[in-house]
């Protein structure tokens, strides 16, 4: 799995470290070097104030995992950017600001109540700002007294008022005092040490916190992200972090992509596209941006139907053509061996000896990636990535269950690729729980049975792109290695 995808797990696991059964304790080799003289932690240290958590696994193992500010006792995350521009270390919030009024003046929090648990309303309420072309958090507040809202607006994304929405699904606040970002640790990004084409980049902050994040392409002038593109490969590709996805096209043969930007954005100087004979492992193209276009002729490309189809351009959006590939550096994915641990690192690495941490972490028993995954018991294993386990029906009347997974096999003449060795199967939370439980189960056999669906209406479903698997039963959630979380002093 790609950095980018890991990010957003990773901000998903914000909340843990402001958990106060988080231990703080030394971290090894933090800031220094270990006893050969190589810096155990790859140049990631906590600052006196913005303190690195970790992962510790039950063999030894250590992962970064995010932020924690000691001096506000509470786990934040980069956010950028804030109306200076400037990213901070910001407390997470799943709590927004809406309003009371047509023109989007009068502020009050909204808080998701859960139908099926209660749990305590989040400290925080967080209001963005939106733009034509961006959008990021504007103003951080404690969440103030419990209040009525009859009805309440919100701001779409180019800025407008939208509403008046009725719902019996939120709780409303009232606002209390704002956390200004004088308040919060700013983040900058500093370049490292280039080991050819790639160098990397560090968050850092002027308390002296450091960690990797992403690569410097020196060719390209861009950041980027390193990643593979099918389980178990371990040629991959470091994408430019700017790139613009081209998921339109400007022909009926669906061969010259198109980028559609909202009228007004600058103009990204790339784009990344998959061509419609694209097959699951293959690296996605990155080319340049050439100038605009006519919104019309514009096509999509089904690839469940392979058919390429005509759509109406938006009068919202400019389209931009496609130019010529652009050569994107070569990685290698690479797991670590060290003897007597069964969690090993992952490493991206290029020809010139540049070394870059995955957020990943290996499973060598059970030779899979795997990633910390909280239980409703409150304990934390390393369960491993893979597929996601399905319902569908063996009988035309839908009443015979059958649990599987689908694996995309792209177009006709695609190499089939690897099915995943397990699938997750998320259970719906007990009665008093907010917690949703996980069966893990390994990936059997191809499926050959009819199977049917069951959207409304029970219908025969025939995979085209796809391929069914069966699934075992499920394991046990021993076999997985435990972690805990810690903070750095």
């Amino acid at each position: 799995m790609g950095v980018r995808a890991l990010a957003i797990i990773l901000v998903a696991l914000v909340a843990a470290c402001g958990d106060p059964s988080v231990s703080v304790i030394d971290a090894p080799g933090a800031g220094g070097s270990g006893d050969a003289g190589v810096d155990p932690n790859e140049g990631a240290h906590s600052g006196t104030r913005l303190k690195l958590t970790w992962f510790d696994f039950s063999d030894g193992t250590r992962q970064w995992n995010s932020f924690y500010d000691a001096e506000r006792k509470e786990g934040c995350y980069p956010y950028p950017p804030w109306p200076d521009g400037k990213t901070y270390c910001t407390p997470d919030s799943n709590a927004s600001v809406v309003y009371t009024d047509a023109s989007c003046s009068l502020k009050v929090g909204q808080v998701y109540r859960d139908p099926v648990c209660t749990q305590p309303p989040p400290p925080y309420l967080l209001e963005y700002h939106y733009a034509a072309c961006s959008s990021g958090p504007a103003h951080l507040y404690l969440r103030g007294a419990k209040t009525t809202v009859a009805q309440y607006y919100s701001r779409n994304y180019d800025g407008s008022c939208a509403g008046p929405y009725t719902s019996t699904s939120y709780d409303f606040y009232a606002l209390g005092g704002e956390i200004t970002t004088d308040k919060l640790v700013e983040i900058t990004y500093t370049p490292g040490t280039a080991a050819g084409r790639l160098a990397p980049v560090y968050y850092a902050s002027a308390d002296g916190m450091r960690l990797p994040t992403r690569l410097h392409d020196s060719q390209l002038g861009t950041d980027c992200y390193p990643q593979t593109y099918v389980d178990g490969a371990t040629a991959g590709t470091c994408i430019p972090s700017g790139a613009y996805y081209a998921g339109d096209f400007h022909d009926a043969s669906c061969t010259q992509p198109a980028v559609g930007l909202t009228n007004g954005c600058s103009t990204p100087q790339y784009a990344e596209y998959q061509p419609k004979t694209a097959c699951p492992a293959d690296a996605p193209h990155v080319a340049s941006i050439t100038g605009a276009i006519a919104s019309v002729p514009l096509f999509y490309w089904s690839s469940t139907s392979q058919v390429c189809t005509a759509e109406t351009g938006s009068t919202n959006v400019t389209y931009y053509g496609v130019g010529a590939d652009v050569s994107v550096p070569a990685v290698t994915r690479t797991v670590d061996a060290l003897v007597s641990h069964r969690i090993q690192l992952v490493h991206y690495t290029t020809p010139e000896g540049l070394r870059f941490r995955d957020y990943t972490v290996y499973d060598s028993l059970k030779g899979a990636d795997c990633y910390p995954t909280a239980l409703p018991d409150g304990t934390t294993v390393c369960l491993p990535y893979g597929g996601y386990v399905q319902t569908y029906y063996r009988d035309a009347a839908c009443t015979q269950a059958v649990d599987l997974i689908e694996v995309s096999t792209g177009a006709a003449g695609c190499a089939a690729p690897p099915a995943p060795k397990y699938a997750r199967k998320y259970i719906t939370p007990q009665a008093g729980s907010c917690q949703y439980n996980v069966e893990l189960h390994q990936v059997a056999t191809p499926y050959a049975g009819t199977v049917y669906t069951n959207y409304g209406t029970c219908a025969a479903y025939t995979p085209t792109t796809t391929k069914l698997y069966s699934i075992a039963p499920a394991s046990s959630l021993n076999e997985f290695v435990a972690a805990t979380q810690s903070i750095d002093p």
